[in-house]
């Protein structure tokens, strides 16, 4: 097994790949006759599969949560072809896929450890993907309306007739040497990693499959780094391309796979921001501009998530998610606060779960990870908006051709009869529009970077003023305080009495009017707070007469806030 250099560290359509789902049998309406015939041909080849885990010689270092996966049953004995490794159906347990009966083309078989799907002959991968990618281009011209489904299942037979001529080979050449020799669990590891190249997210694909990885920090093809949610971070000892140049242009072949939304990542274009479905979202930089290529990939194991989910994790506690349950079904306005990675995100989405099902929703975003339009019946009226990217010159407004803006997008909520708009992440100019359309009675979620609710402020503030000299500090105080009712504050922090890592709202607070001599800039006052020595958010201060009001719409009472303190 290779290893790298001991470095010091600091992504065809994406939209209907569930990048992050485990298999799931279903019903496909391939015929698997070429598998059959192909796993018909190769059972001469049969031999018993090595019995010997990949970490027994020590040489490993796997990130913690690795589990050995069992040993692959021989292939004589249970009477199929090498090339179909016997793999756990999760949802009965049982084991056995023979070629007849393998997974549907749409489903992800995520077979093998991380070691084993990592540490494969890459050179004959991508050599078998090239192989892969001209059949099915021969292939489209004859049928050019193939589904993204059937493309994979035609796949899974050309690759699974390109491995069996090589297992041919070895066996004809009585090749023996196990460290390179392909026995079953290597054939279905090489197999899987033709598809991911493919069609998913290539040699990245194992790292998103691992399970508790939350972030992936990529400095260069050779220094891999990946955080998982218990707040350790480790060295991933494989290289995820061949060179720099192979991993710049990976990543740039999956931002231009994504059709009227594609993207570039070149030198001339260095700067990269792209959701991958799932719930992941890849942000990169190209060199120049960064010494060698830079990627993370931040991955939202929460997306269907719910207050209470959050509340059962200790995020907050029940009392506090009646009050902003109430809060949204009131339409109170609501902003989410706190630094990259304290879970802004998965809170926004769990306010947005409070959103009644028959209102309409808009969500506004950089680049989708939100997903409300996905949960089905949930939401099932929602708009996702997404900012496109410009080229070519700057027009004389500083913007560029093509390009539609955060703010263009939220001027448009107006023109779509939004009775509830979501901004994914408030970061510029696009905050005044979202003022006016807050002030049309439109009810709004944002996410905010921010140290606390009363810096929050400031930082609504400055946003407002970079849109230039007709915004006075005056004028962006009134707007924050007339049309944003609270900041819930969430933090990400080691807890000193487990020693583990946790998320939870700090603070709950709403935004009051200010006095005139500091140019009335609106103050907080905490409703919640966190408490140190009882670890868990204790109330505060009773919500204003005018707040109080409000929730009362939605039938909440804030006497029982006293009952519970």
């Amino acid at each position: 097994m290779s290893q790298h250099n001991d470095n010091q560290p600091e992504l065809t359509d994406f939209t209907t790949l569930p990048f992050f789902q485990n298999s799931v049998p279903a019903t496909s309406d391939q015929p698997a006759s070429g598998l059959s015939k192909a796993a018909s041909h190769l059972t001469r080849a049969g031999r018993k599969a090595s019995q010997t885990d990949p970490l027994e010689s020590g040489s490993a270092i796997l990130p913690t949560g690795y589990v050995p996966a069992p040993s692959a049953p021989s292939a004589a004995a249970e009477g199929t072809a090498l090339i179909d490794v016997a793999v756990a159906d999760e949802s009965s347990g049982a084991q056995g896929h023979t070629a007849a009966a393998l997974p549907p083309a749409t489903d992800f078989v995520h077979a093998g450890t991380l070691e084993e799907r990592s540490a494969l002959p890459w050179d004959d991968v991508t050599e078998i993907r090239g192989e892969v990618s001209r059949m099915l281009a021969e292939r489209l011209v004859d049928e050019p309306d193939l589904t993204e489904k059937q493309r994979e299942a035609i796949a899974r037979e050309f690759i699974d007739d390109l491995i069996r001529t090589r297992v041919d080979s070895q066996t004809r050449a009585g090749q023996k040497d196990a460290a390179t020799r392909w026995d079953q669990r290597k054939q279905q590891a090489i197999r899987q990693a033709v598809l991911d190249g493919q069609f998913r997210l290539g040699r990245l694909q194992p790292l998103v499959d691992e399970d508790g990885v939350e972030n992936i920090h990529i400095n260069g093809h050779d220094d891999v780094w990946l955080s998982y949610s218990d707040g350790t971070t480790r060295r991933y000892p494989f290289k995820v391309a061949e060179s720099d140049t192979d991993l710049t242009q990976e990543i740039n072949f999956l931002a231009t796979r994504t059709g009227e939304g594609a993207r570039s990542f070149t030198a001339s274009n260095p700067r990269l921001h792209l959701d991958l479905p799932g719930g992941a979202r890849l942000a990169a930089i190209a060199a120049p501009v960064a010494q060698r290529p830079t990627v993370v990939i931040r991955i939202h194991r929460l997306v269907d998530v719910q207050l209470s989910d959050l509340a059962e994790r200790g995020t907050l506690t029940t009392e506090a998610a009646a009050f902003l349950d109430a809060a949204v079904r009131a339409g109170v306005s609501v902003v989410t606060s706190g630094f990259p990675g304290a879970g802004k995100t998965t809170l926004l989405r769990a306010l947005a779960d409070c959103i009644p099902r028959d209102e309409k929703i808009v969500t506004i975003e950089m680049e989708r990870e939100l997903y409300l339009d996905q949960l089905g019946d949930r939401h099932p009226r929602v708009t996702s908006l997404e900012y496109r990217p410009g080229g070519g010159e700057p027009l004389a407004d500083g913007s560029l051709p093509g390009e539609i803006s955060l703010e263009d997008l939220v001027y448009d909520t107006l023109r779509l009869d939004t009775q509830r708009f979501v901004v994914g992440e408030v970061r510029g100019s696009e905050i005044v529009a979202m003022m006016q359309a807050m002030q049309s009675g439109v009810g709004s979620l944002s996410t905010l970077h921010a140290e606390s609710a009363d810096f929050a402020i400031d930082r609504l503030s400055a946003l407002m003023l970079s849109r230039g000299a007709n915004t006075t500090p005056v004028y962006a105080y009134r707007m924050i305080e007339q049309n944003i009712d609270l900041i819930v504050q969430i933090t990400k922090f080691t807890d000193r009495q487990t020693g583990e890592m946790r998320r939870a709202i700090t603070e709950i607070s709403e935004i009051l009017p200010g006095e005139n001599m500091n140019d009335s800039r609106p103050v907080t006052q905490t409703i919640f707070k966190y408490n140190k020595h009882s670890r868990q958010l204790e109330l505060d201060t009773l919500p204003s007469p005018r707040l109080a009001e409000e929730l009362a719409e939605a039938d909440y009472d804030v006497a029982v806030l006293q009952g519970a303190s």
